[in-house]
């Protein structure tokens, strides 16, 4: 099946090699385990490259006085997303009619997923914790989506064909 919407396989391989360090890293920015890797806030080990001074609007002494922003947070997700992207939506080696079917079943498992875990942290977390339930939840859809649809193509039809040669 030739579709249009999905990039050439070779965009892939670069998927993978942006979206598995950058969700390593965004795992552990948001786990704070400690301050060398908290991206989205404090002191981290790639602050002086990251860190742009940016005017504030309004007054002309706020033009001169400038504060500083990080933007760390902001290129680590951006790179996440663009890794995913790549992975998930580039075509396969052979892509047919049963791969199109899978990577659909697999959006919609993820959407559901994604969803569930939305409703579920708008009626039982409050607070910061919401926001970091939230923050957890942007996560959830591409990690499902990629989980289900490598099972499907790759992992189960592999265990199959080793269960049945034993």
């Amino acid at each position: 099946m030739e579709t249009k919407l999905l990039l050439p396989n070779r965009y892939k391989r670069l998927g993978w090699f942006i979206f598995v360090p950058c969700l390593i890293l965004t795992i552990l920015s948001i786990l704070q385990l400690t301050p060398s890797l908290s991206f989205f806030d404090g002191e981290h080990v790639l602050s002086q490259w990251t860190t742009i001074k940016v005017p504030e609007k309004g007054t002309l002494e706020a033009l001169f006085d400038e504060t500083s922003n990080d933007l760390a947070g902001e290129i680590l997700m951006t790179l996440t997303a663009i890794g995913f992207f790549f992975v998930a939506f580039s075509r396969e080696r052979t892509d047919d009619e049963w791969i199109m079917r899978v990577r659909l079943e697999s959006l919609l498992w993820a959407f559901y997923v994604h969803l569930g875990g939305f409703l579920l942290s708008v009626w039982f977390s409050y607070g910061l914790g919401f926001y970091m339930i939230l923050s957890w939840n942007m996560l959830t859809a591409p990690l499902v989506f990629l989980a289900r649809f490598h099972w499907i193509v790759y992992v189960k039809p592999y265990l199959e064909e080793r269960r049945a040669t034993v």
